[in-house]
């Protein structure tokens, strides 16, 4: 629940009238009381003398009695169980009825591809490292998701542990929750991290928070503290806002925002920061005769003028498409590329259009051809020491590919030979499109200090970024957190059947021919690991978030490229899709995908049109 843009909390204190009053800040930066009813059944006192009843002759009682249940003022179930990659992490042993003082179990959920998570995670020691908890907290990392959004496993939780930074004292387990066992805690979904703060002597649930800033999470720590102390009430310190806006965490999230510059190293592709690969990549990426038709090439769908998009709803080659053309110019720091994430490289996606049907019609022996008489020089000066173009005079084919009669006849070492040439023109290309940058804009010149380069509604605007959700997945420099969801944009299918995003390629994925830990790559060790033995729910219609960068002037939007307007995109969010026919789209809406309203939906566009993405130098 947001209420007046701002991040909700709910806490027994304030239910009880022991402290500050609880809920989010309002817009006008005051307390909102949470007015949520009390339970019926009685486990709401945190007196002395009820603590007390739980430790009988110094030793404590298995469990406090129930009803049990997973919401505010309630005692939590004593199954709650789960697991890490060292061993099963159970809520029970946090049970000490018999302690001279409570201490608070402090339960963060969290997936991995989330940015105020990350943050959360990379901050624990400034966040809970204070000496009014000293000896008073313990923390739980639960693992909702892994970085692509899939089920967490016990090397993402590992990986996830790597990042969290807390004092020893405080940092307890870490584990795997892919069911998001505390959803049911918030009245509505909002911003990640969920923080679950519990009463270790009576394990009631007295506290949740939704993505708190820093002196929000530290002010209700306090405040139950002195509470189940039985000291006096305590107020939520003031936050502290950069120019007046913007909280300590969303500020630290904005720095990091920053115009990218060079993209990271691909050690896959030893061609892919060579000079001179660039070069002959620029000329296959605008080369028309590449396609049989000629009138195809990359910068057909990619075109430098138009963001390296094309404008259109779907990607017309030789026929109309089925998805739309993402805007490239910052693909080369992806994770994942096309919508679908099909391509775990640059190189492997820019081999794929030339052999699909709808775009260029073309085969690898069509391309390889093409090689040989117009580039055939060029190629050499750059592959040549270590793949000298092939003697192809020994067969008469002018074109072919796998699944073509012909070229499947073809004795293997020649297959491979033209293979090899093929995978080159794909690495050429793709150290062409590793040249490309985009300039600095708005959000670059105001997170630089420049407070003039928001005005108006478009300050109020980054405002609601951070604190409605989008900032979950819109992070970092590309404003991507290269993760796949479902958000039942509708589809672009010429058949208009829904269209089953990245669960239709996930288990042919790891046998696809061009994939980085295949022989055609030149690191295949230091790729990523492609073990997906099945696909998830959650993974069907769902795609990669695209980068903010450039979305002003990238329309229309969404894999189906049905919204012409950034104003209908944020009406789609804001609704979760309420107004997309069942038919139209996959799978459900992911749980944390979080709604606002009609005020927002009008803001937010103000704010995405200054979001360009010019190349240049």
């Amino acid at each position: 629940m947001v209420l007046g843009g701002r991040t909700l909390a709910l806490s027994l204190v304030a239910l009880l009238g022991f402290g500050a009053a609880a809920g989010a800040c309002g817009g006008d930066d005051s307390p909102v009381t949470a007015t949520e009813p009390l339970p019926e059944a009685g486990v709401l006192d945190a007196d002395a003398g009820k603590v007390a009843s739980l430790c009988v002759d110094g030793k404590p009682v298995d469990w406090p009695p129930g009803p049990y249940e997973l919401s505010l003022t309630s005692v939590l179930p004593p199954d709650l169980t789960f697991e890490g990659p060292t061993g099963t992490v159970k809520l029970k042993d946090y049970f000490e009825p018999c302690a001279s003082q409570s201490r608070l179990l402090v339960v963060r959920s969290a997936p991995a591809w989330c940015g105020p998570c990350i943050w959360h995670a990379t901050h624990t020691t400034r966040l809970l490292d204070d000496p009014r908890f000293a000896g008073r907290i313990q923390l739980v990392d639960l693992l909702l998701a892994d970085e692509d959004n899939m089920p967490p496993t016990a090397a993402a939780t590992m990986r996830w542990s790597s990042r969290i930074d807390a004092p020893p004292a405080v940092m307890g387990k870490v584990a795997m929750d892919a069911k998001y066992t505390f959803a049911s805690v918030l009245p509505s979904k909002n911003v990640l991290p969920e923080y679950v703060v519990i009463d270790t002597r009576t394990m009631k649930l007295r506290t949740v928070l939704s993505s708190p800033d820093p002196e929000t999470l530290g002010g209700y720590l306090a405040i139950e503290l002195a509470s189940l102390d039985g000291k006096p009430r305590l107020d939520l310190p003031p936050r502290k806002l950069h120019d007046g806006l913007l909280t300590d965490d969303a500020w630290d999230m904005l720095q990091d925002m920053k115009v990218p510059g060079a993209p990271p190293v691909d050690p896959t592709n030893e061609y892919g920061d060579v000079p001179a690969a660039a070069v002959l990549g620029k000329k296959l990426f605008e080369d028309h005769s590449l396609s049989p038709s000629g009138v195809v090439a990359c910068v057909t769908c990619h075109d430098p003028a138009k963001s390296f998009g094309d404008g259109l709803k779907t990607a017309t080659g030789v026929s109309v498409g089925d998805r739309n053309s993402p805007a490239i110019a910052l693909s080369s720091h992806a994770r994942w590329q096309f919508w679908d994430g099909r391509a775990d490289t640059l190189w492997m996606q820019a081999l794929g259009p030339f052999e699909n049907d709808k775009e260029f019609a073309s085969s690898r022996l069509f391309v390889v051809r093409k090689i040989e008489s117009t580039y055939k020089n060029e190629y050499t000066a750059v592959f040549g020491a270590k793949y000298p173009f092939p003697d192809l005079s020994g067969f008469a084919l002018a074109a072919g590919k796998p699944g073509d009669a012909a070229y499947d006849a073809l004795p293997q070492a020649t297959r491979d030979l033209v293979a090899r040439v093929y995978v080159n023109v794909g690495k050429a290309i793709a150290a062409f499109e590793r040249t490309l940058r985009v300039k600095p804009n708005a959000l670059d010149r105001y997170a630089a200090g420049d407070t003039t380069a928001l005005v108006g509604k478009q300050r109020q605007a980054l405002d609601q970024f951070f604190h409605i959700g989008c900032v979950q997945c819109h992070w970092g420099p590309r404003l991507s957190d290269d993760a796949f969801h479902n958000l039942r944009f509708p589809t672009g299918r010429q058949d208009g059947l829904s269209d089953q995003g990245r669960a239709a390629v996930l288990l042919g994925l790891a046998a696809s021919e061009f994939v980085a830990t295949s022989k055609w790559s030149d690191a295949p060790s230091a790729a990523k690991t492609l073990l997906f033995t099945t696909a998830p729910p959650s993974m069907i219609g769902a795609f990669k978030t695209p980068t903010l960068r450039g979305v002003s002037s990238s329309a229309p939007y969404g894999h189906g490229g049905t919204f012409a307007l950034l104003s209908e995109v944020s009406k789609h969010y804001g609704t979760r899709a309420m107004e997309v026919v069942p038919a139209a789209a996959a799978g459900t809406v992911e749980e944390w995908s979080p709604n606002f309203d009609a005020n927002v939906q009008t803001d937010l566009p103000q704010l995405l049109d200054l979001f360009t993405a010019d190349t240049g130098p």
